[in-house]
């Protein structure tokens, strides 16, 4: 699956989440692990309204690389 599906998805993901009650306010973060890092959700974002260009895309060695 391409990493623009999925931020895409993440971000769907966390907009269900959060329409189902289990996502209020800035509860967490959701992480997928790809083969060259990590795809995590911002910091105190609220999971309801997720960016997919604002999901970051991180090193394995922590280096960020986009988003």
């Amino acid at each position: 699956m391409s990493e623009t599906k999925l931020r895409d998805q993440i971000a769907q993901f966390g907009r269900s989440l959060f329409m189902r009650g289990y996502g209020c306010g800035a509860s967490g973060n959701i992480s997928v692990k790809v083969d060259d890092g990590i795809l995590v959700t911002p910091t105190n974002s609220c999971m309801g309204f997720l960016e997919p260009e604002r999901i970051s895309k991180v090193a394995f060695d922590g280096t960020h690389l986009s988003g």
